[in-house]
């Protein structure tokens, strides 16, 4: 661990030019975020939230201000090399799931594995990870149709530490889920981050929230609250 933030936004703004107009998302945000953070990011809807989200998973890229993620200027770096931070840096877990419908558990799971080494996963990575999670041998070769929520939110989670990423950027992982099922999931982030990784989870709710070290609250494109 360094002293060099994880991820560093400084006066960071983020406008969309729209058919009605400038729209700022976000506006002038300067935050750190050091390894092993857990951190809470809420707001009300249209405070930012998603955008902010953006930013730190390198979906996009700041209209003005500065962005580092693991000490690099997203801006400064190819679209390639923003897509292989993406896959080898940051792990994602989202509301929906986005498992793969016509893939078994296994090989939603082992998928970013073949796409970084282009061979099928020989090392036990894929399996050990589901295993972790509470995803058994049997339920592994099932579909996510067959598969509860929260089993489905267990495999998302073992497809996002697959690659070992630094950090886990978890969009509302609980919002599909009833609450203890939800509750069970923020223990394995919670595990996780005890592990080492820094987990960042944008939430509506505030027991959700109450995981975390640390919550920022957005409004209206600003930290209000850190």
């Amino acid at each position: 661990m360094t002293d060099t933030p994880i991820i560093q936004l400084v006066n960071v703004t983020k406008t969309y030019h729209l058919e009605s107009g400038d729209f700022t998302a976000l506006n002038d945000v300067t935050l750190d975020i050091r390894e092993n953070d857990f951190v809470a990011i809420m707001g009300p809807s249209g405070s930012g939230k998603s955008t902010m989200m953006n930013q730190l998973g390198i979906l996009d890229v700041p209209t003005s201000g500065t962005l580092y993620i693991a000490g690099k200027d997203v801006a400064k770096m190819t679209p390639l090399e923003r897509t292989h931070m993406r896959r080898d840096t940051i792990g994602y877990i989202f509301q929906k799931f986005y498992l793969i419908p016509l893939l078994s558990a296994y090989e939603n799971v082992e998928y970013p594995l073949i796409l970084k080494y282009k061979k099928h996963d020989s090392t036990g990575r894929a399996a050990d990870l589901l295993e972790q999670v509470g995803i058994d041998k049997d339920m592994s070769a099932h579909r996510p149709t067959q598969l509860s929520g929260g089993q489905q939110q267990r495999v998302a989670i073992a497809r996002a530490l697959v690659n070992d990423p630094k950090i886990l950027l978890c969009d509302e992982p609980t919002g599909n889920l009833d609450r203890k099922t939800g509750l069970q999931i923020m223990d394995i982030l919670c595990d996780l981050h005890s592990k080492g990784k820094t987990v960042i989870i944008v939430t509506h709710d505030p027991k959700i929230a109450e995981y975390a070290q640390r919550t920022i609250r957005l409004d209206d494109g600003r930290i209000v609250e850190s």
